[in-house]
């Protein structure tokens, strides 16, 4: 093999140890996030964006935590307090089963939320699960 066909060698191997650290990162994030308590699949997007975005959510201490599938942060994309989280309203996703499409508006703005039904119920009995708002009456 002559100097240059090694050098190309090299470069292609290289390469190829790069891309297979990068899927095993990826694949251990998903996993590390994918396997907390309180974890649960969830689509997103902008209300009346066309694009879904891929995702997982975690329930944290007073929040819902947001991850996007694809990314290489370890930090959730998005945050939403419960006190700030309101369903405004929810439908069945036509021709897919049991997916539910719930709209909810977050400190003004809205967005659409996507996962199945069981993990809708839970997000619901999470948020009606709340210690009262406001000042206590004595």
């Amino acid at each position: 093999m002559t100097g240059a066909g090694a050098g190309w060698g090299t470069l292609a191997v290289l390469a190829l140890v790069v891309v297979v650290a990068a899927v095993a990162l990826y694949a251990v994030r998903v996993r590390r996030i994918a396997n907390r308590v309180g974890s649960f699949e969830c689509a997103l997007r902008r209300t009346g964006g066309r694009d879904w975005t891929s995702g997982i959510a975690c329930y944290g201490a007073g929040r819902v935590d947001w991850y996007r599938l694809v990314s290489a942060r370890l930090a959730p994309s998005r945050s939403f307090r419960r006190d700030d989280l309101v369903v405004l309203r929810r439908e069945r996703r036509p021709g897919a089963g049991h997916v539910i499409e719930a709209r909810v508006s977050h400190r003004g703005e809205e967005l659409e939320l996507a996962m199945v039904r069981e993990a809708f119920a839970g997000l619901v009995s999470w948020l009606e699960s709340a210690p009262p708002r406001g000042e206590p009456r004595l």
